[in-house]
């Protein structure tokens, strides 16, 4: 699921909570309720299965909400979680179409590791650098 449709919530996605008003008592607590869970959007005791067309990614303390919805809520997200996953889709098999119809062309060289080191930007050596020009000047 993460690798099809990313690792975000799909209700902080749909902006369909605020969450930025939760308080947290610490890291692992935060991180606990920010972990990635699979939703069943045709609920398991009625036979739903745990698959991609049928699933969903919520964090921990969204999902916890979402079940504390009324049932009419609860169906309204739902239809929004499938429209988003067929967008998502829709835009995937798009963009592999594209894929198929470009040329690639592999251009293969060697790169030299030292040069490429050198060119790095080095704050330290620029500064030098600055405070000898700017002792220059002041000896003239």
């Amino acid at each position: 699921m993460e690798k099809l449709y990313g690792k975000e919530c799909f209700i902080e996605r749909l902006k369909l909570r605020d969450t930025s008003k939760e308080k947290y008592t610490g890291k692992k607590q935060y991180m606990k309720m920010k972990q990635l869970t699979y939703h069943h959007i045709k609920k398991k005791e009625i036979g739903g299965k745990a698959t991609i067309e049928n699933g969903a990614i919520l964090s921990a303390e969204n999902h916890s909400w979402f079940h504390k919805q009324p049932k009419e809520v609860q169906d309204n997200m739902n239809k929004m979680f499938q429209e988003l996953k067929a967008k998502t889709d829709e835009c995937r098999v798009e963009i592999g179409a594209l894929k198929s119809e470009i040329e690639v062309h592999t251009i293969v060289g060697e790169i030299d590791l030292k040069k490429k080191k050198e060119e790095r930007y080095n704050r330290a050596k620029e500064k030098r650098e600055l405070r000898l020009e700017i002792e220059r000047i002041m000896e003239r």
